[in-house]
């Protein structure tokens, strides 16, 4: 046989070598424990490397994802509420989350209810006057103090006044009637009493008429033929081609595996 470590021939039963003078069982075990330190250290790097190359790729596609999204909002358009939007990029409008194309808008107008409520004020004067029997009973009881306590208990309170009422216009609903193909889908903007003088029934109003006024147009707005989806936008593409560069680079490192000769240092 061959020495562990010189590799120069000795007798099958030499303990030690007569060349070294290594001990030939000892220096085995020595040569196990390396090669198991190598394996366990060379493994681990191994395994982080793909697990690091296999999040960039997991992290590359949520970001498609996040950028598809981005592009699909960032094409529709808000007039005052969530319950309307219109894409000009698809030529698209969406209604109470109800998708139309542009042609099929047939009209629009706005809805209103309008109503009133009323306050009353009141205005007046009151009297007390002293009751003689009142004073009469008190001062039987009490004397001249009691005349005074059971006159303005046992008075009368006269009471003269006058009340007003006025009617405040109000607003309890404004909203949209939407014409799609024949059939009404309305836009509510208003939901509840609100003064017709303030500052919310007019924003609201003027809200309502900029969507009246903005379907008008759409529904005169070709349909666009042909449009890039989403996925099709250079932003994705871009991502799309990271995405394969760092598959390639995973598979390279899995088959990358790695070798367990044990290093001359350690010889």
């Amino acid at each position: 046989m061959k020495c562990l470590r010189c590799k120069k021939r000795i007798g099958e039963e030499d303990i030690y070598c007569g060349y070294c003078g290594i001990h030939q069982e000892k220096y085995q075990k020595y040569l196990n424990r390396v090669s198991a330190k190598i394996h366990k250290d060379r493994d681990r790097a191994y395994e982080k490397r793909i697990r690091k190359i296999e999040f960039e790729v997991e992290q590359l596609k949520k970001d498609r994802i996040k950028e598809i999204d981005r592009i699909k909002n960032n094409r529709w358009e808000f007039i005052g509420t969530k319950s309307f939007s219109y894409n000009l990029t698809e030529g698209k409008i969406n209604i109470n989350g109800s998708v139309y194309l542009f042609s099929d808008i047939k009209g629009a107008e706005i809805t209103r209810q309008d109503s009133y409520r009323v306050v009353t004020t009141s205005t007046g004067k009151s009297k007390k006057h002293i009751s003689l029997g009142g004073g009469l009973i008190g001062g039987a009881l009490a004397g001249v103090p009691g005349a005074v306590i059971g006159g303005s208990v046992l008075g009368k309170t006269k009471s003269k006044g006058q009340s007003f009422s006025s009617s405040i216009p109000t607003c309890n609903h404004i909203g949209v009637n939407v014409n799609i193909n024949g059939f009404v889908s309305e836009i509510v903007l208003l939901s509840g009493d609100v003064d017709q003088s303030s500052q919310i029934c007019e924003k609201v109003f003027e809200i309502a008429q900029q969507i009246v006024d903005k379907l008008r147009y759409l529904s005169k707005t070709p349909v666009p033929k042909k449009y890039l989806k989403p996925e099709e936008e250079q932003s994705v593409i871009d991502i799309d081609n990271k995405i394969e560069e760092s598959k390639i680079k995973l598979e390279d490192a899995k088959n990358d595996k790695p070798t367990y000769e044990i290093p001359k240092e350690y010889l």
